[in-house]
């Protein structure tokens, strides 16, 4: 009995999550980017390259695209085609969680003999919170809204979790199950994966001063497999792309951490309130633990540092850096849910299990509830539908200042962008770049010779546009920035 309830304490979840992710349109400005680049491989079945709007688009590997491209092949361009097997990997995440919980707790299990023991069979408390920790990580605020989106997080969160499931069970520790989790999450979102995994590892041999948790680093055999998963696609395409290793180097890395270039600054507490927030209802329980694991004794277990190492390290790291995202720690929640799973006795878990159950139900019927107004949201889809219904064959469409990827992810077509600042520009051919990027005397004369054509964009800018060119102007859906207005022949 407790074997069925340890399946379905991660099961039950992760069909929900599967189940529900359609439900949404796809947001802007993340969500649409993913699912517009993915678009583009399925329809142009280039792999190699990724683009987005027929504009090569650099900003992380491919992996993301490769599954959301997958999803659409089987089940269609839709939202639930392009985040099904982000979902799946949102399920992959709550087992791995339960494998950690079952295997991740007190005692010196990297060590000596013990191993050995813990290899068998895990104890009844093992097992008790391999049933709560995953119903944990469902219920926290972070993990239920990320699950829902399609974006590298979540698959780079199941990298980490499967690393960590396998480090913790002695029996896989010593296979190439941890490098293949390195090679998928270094593949999903480059170095940074080694951040969440191999440096908390190492401070965590240090904390506890335990040579045994870094000694499966020697498998050579391990290095070659992460070798084979991670790095061909890099060689493959800086070799096709010249300037593209400095790209890499000097822009998604050395100025996304060191420097505010992309726009997403925030205060150097700004990580410890997302976790704050985010691990709610569950914020006290995961932190009284993690205390309790960092500062519990003179000779901690060799278990206990590596959770609050995962924790910790990254946590430290990314408050430093001058681009902040909530999603960047996502990949520290199944050890702190894990954490949170330590704290009640073995008689309090099933009451504990009953709240994560009813927390996570509830959070179903919130996400159901704002579903019609996913609009509001940021999701471009009822413009897009709108613009599709009023649309006259041949009218042209254009994106004016800024661009929205969800527009030709739902339209299913490349749309001409005019005075849009898009990077990676210089990595587009020119023919690409000219059926793409438009100018104001092109646009003109498309209006001039269709009689009429659509503009999405800021309404105001895109009214001042009209009046310098001469056109007649009417707005049709959407207000502000988010707007499809009509222009015609004055």
């Amino acid at each position: 009995m407790s074997r069925i309830r340890s399946l379905l304490a991660w099961l039950v979840p992760a069909g929900v999550i599967l189940v529900s992710c359609g439900w949404l349109g796809l947001i802007e400005p993340t969500e649409t980017r993913y699912a517009e680049i993915a678009r583009e491989m399925l329809a142009g079945r280039d792999w190699l390259i990724p683009h987005l709007n027929g504009i090569p688009h650099f900003d992380k590997p491919p992996l993301a695209y490769w599954c959301s491209a997958a999803g659409m092949a089987l089940f269609g361009v839709n939202e639930w085609g392009a985040r099904v097997l982000a979902a799946f990997a949102a399920g992959f995440v709550l087992w791995s969680t339960a494998r950690i919980a079952r295997y991740g707790r007190e005692g010196p299990q990297f060590t000596g003999a013990d191993a050995a023991a813990v290899s068998a069979t895990a104890d009844d408390h093992g097992r008790t919170r391999a049933t709560l920790a995953p119903l944990i990580l469902a219920s926290t605020f972070l993990f239920f809204a990320i699950s829902h989106q399609l974006a590298a997080d979540i698959f780079l969160t199941a990298a980490v979790a499967g690393f960590y499931a396998a480090v913790f069970d002695p029996r896989t520790r010593n296979t190439v199950w941890p490098f293949v989790a390195l090679g998928v999450g270094f593949l999903t979102k480059g170095p940074v994966v080694l951040v969440t995994t191999l440096l908390p590892v190492l401070l965590a041999a240090a904390w506890a001063r335990d040579g045994a948790l870094v000694r499966w680093l020697r498998n050579l055999w391990g290095w070659l497999v992460f070798a084979v998963i991670g790095l061909p696609w890099y060689i493959a395409v800086v070799v096709a792309t010249p300037g593209l290793w400095t790209y890499f180097l000097h822009h998604q890395l050395w100025e996304r951490y060191a420097t505010t270039a992309h726009h997403r600054s925030g205060p150097i507490y700004y990580f410890l309130v997302v976790i704050l927030v985010g691990t709610l209802p569950w914020t006290w329980a995961a932190f009284r633990e993690w205390s309790r694991a960092a500062w519990g004794g003179a000779r901690r277990a060799p278990s206990d540092a590596l959770l609050a190492s995962w924790v910790l390290l990254p946590l430290v790291f990314f408050s430093f850096s001058g681009s902040k995202l909530p999603a960047y720690i996502l990949p520290l929640y199944p050890g702190l849910a894990v954490l949170a799973s330590r704290w009640p006795s073995p008689a309090r878990t099933a009451r504990w299990g009953r709240v994560a159950a009813v927390t996570f139900a509830m959070l179903i019927a919130a996400l159901a509830a704002v579903t019609p107004f996913d609009d509001r949201l940021g999701s471009p889809k009822a413009i897009a539908q709108k613009l599709k219904e009023s649309r006259r064959a041949g009218e042209p469409v254009v994106e004016y200042g800024t661009f929205n990827a969800g527009v030709p992810f739902y339209l299913r077509e490349k749309i001409p962008m005019l005075e849009v600042n898009r990077e990676q520009l210089a990595f587009g051919t020119p023919a690409s770049r000219a059926g793409t990027i438009i100018s104001r005397d092109a646009f003109r004369r498309m209006i001039q010779d269709r009689g009429s054509g659509w503009v999405l964009g800021n309404q105001a800018a895109t009214e001042e546009l009209a009046k310098a060119l001469g056109l007649k102007v009417s707005l049709v859906a959407g207000s502000g920035k988010q707007s499809l207005l009509l222009l015609q022949r004055s």
